[in-house]
């Protein structure tokens, strides 16, 4: 029997760690027997450090995937933090893995959930929220892309409704903002594309998935291209999750 049950709970984390759940520091029976019953873990909230990272009870620092939020010093610092405060300090989280573990400073990556207390309500994906709510900007990083398409959603949302950090700081355009313009040429719809994170220079074509969320700014140097052999020529390659 007690082969059987070692067993059993290797085969459990390895289904975890296929699911999402896997890569964190500990895994404690408590958790084990919550996950059995199909309840994903919580884990509480000690204190929020700044707008996009968080500390848990049992010291683990927690930075939050797809989103930037100001750093100390920056504009709408406090209010970012106090929102994040608001929402979960002192309370307990699912935290949801993507393909990123850890940062360079051992942080652990996640996105966090908000769980609600009543059944006929949604839970809070705490990223989303913040993005949603003018408190951070999106980052992106072609590993994790969980929730990328909602984030970019309520990010453009925010950008154009001035919420938040949006309304009340002066960005550089280059870096927090675009213009976009549509194609002169119908027949030339490819996108080209340069991020400011780490995509660098790509290009979409309308069978990408976020095709329409794409922007073409010429004043950073993006452009229409007619053909995909033109976009390669001039340097950008194909965004990796298109078709």
């Amino acid at each position: 029997m007690k082969t059987s049950k070692k067993i059993s709970i290797t085969a459990l984390v390895a289904i975890l760690a296929a699911t999402g759940y896997g890569g964190y520091t500990v895994i404690k029976e408590s958790d084990l027997a919550g996950m059995r019953s199909g309840q994903a873990p919580l884990y509480k909230v000690a204190r929020v450090i700044d707008g996009d990272t968080f500390e848990l009870q049992d010291g683990d620092v927690v930075r939050l995937l797809g989103i930037d939020a100001p750093e100390k010093g920056q504009c709408f610092y406090k209010e970012s933090k106090d929102a994040l405060i608001k929402l979960v300090e002192g309370k307990e989280v699912e935290l949801r893995k993507d393909v990123t573990g850890t940062d360079d400073f051992s942080r652990l990556l996640r996105y966090a959930i908000l769980p609600s207390k009543n059944i006929l309500n949604n839970s809070v994906l705490v990223d989303e929220y913040m993005v949603e709510g003018g408190y951070a900007d999106i980052r992106s990083d072609p590993r994790d892309k969980l929730f990328y398409g909602i984030l970019l959603e309520k990010h453009e949302q925010a950008q154009k409704s001035n919420k938040g950090l949006w309304g009340a700081c002066d960005y550089e355009p280059s870096e927090h903002s675009q213009k976009d313009i549509a194609p002169l040429n119908k027949n030339c719809t490819i996108k080209g594309n340069i991020s400011t994170g780490s995509f660098g220079k790509t290009y979409f074509v309308e069978s990408c998935n976020n095709y329409a969320q794409v922007k073409v700014d010429p004043t950073r140097g993006e452009q229409y291209f007619c053909s995909e052999k033109e976009a390669i020529t001039a340097g950008f390659i194909k965004a990796r999750y298109c078709p």
